[in-house]
């Protein structure tokens, strides 16, 4: 029996050779079909992988978008606030700039507000609280119903009775700070009130 590989010569025009000749195409064919056989099932196989592989990150980006999505609803939005280093002030018919570091503490008087400055005071045609949002709540507390003070201007603070404290200023003016009002400023002072 010839092996596919023989080295063995077979006469020419025997019948063997065409039978070998016959087995060798068929056996081509065979092996040719087989392998497209095999390289299709070897890609039926990795597309099914891909396949679940897709499936599993389409279920995990449908996760993450909804711990987004989760992440977004819980999210409070916080407006961003400008404060202003400056107020225009009107004296005698002329416009004044006042820095904001130069405020002492601001007094309410209806819809008015007295800035009391270094030395000088000036009244402002503002309502406290309109006063209030244009400064910087961590420099300029609020400490009763009619009083914002600078808190780098605070000489002493005393404790008087109920909850409510007495501010003493730099320049010896002294304030109530309101048990209201308390918090805010206990908070700048790491809780020691």
């Amino acid at each position: 029996m010839l092996s596919l590989y023989s080295s063995e010569t077979i006469p020419r025009g025997s019948s063997h050779i065409r039978i070998y000749e016959s087995y060798i195409n068929d056996t081509f064919y065979v092996q040719v079909a087989a392998s497209q056989i095999i390289t299709m099932d070897t890609k039926q196989d990795e597309i099914e992988k891909l396949r679940v592989q897709f499936g599993m990150l389409t279920k995990e980006v449908s996760s993450c978008k909804h711990l987004i999505e989760d992440l977004l609803k819980e999210q409070t939005v916080v407006p961003i606030q400008l404060h202003f280093n400056k107020i225009l002030v009107k004296s005698n018919g002329r416009l004044i700039v006042v820095h904001s570091n130069d405020i002492d503490w601001i007094e309410a008087c209806g819809d008015y507000v007295r800035l009391h400055c270094i030395g000088k005071s000036y009244i402002v045609h503002q309502k406290i609280g309109d006063i209030q949002t244009k400064l910087n709540p961590q420099r300029y507390p609020r400490i009763n119903r009619s009083a914002i003070i600078n808190i780098d201007r605070i000489k002493e603070m005393e404790p008087m009775n109920h909850g409510d404290y007495l501010i003493t200023l730099q320049d010896k003016t002294s304030l109530n700070l309101s048990r209201n009002y308390r918090n805010y400023l206990s908070a700048m002072f790491n809780h020691h009130l």
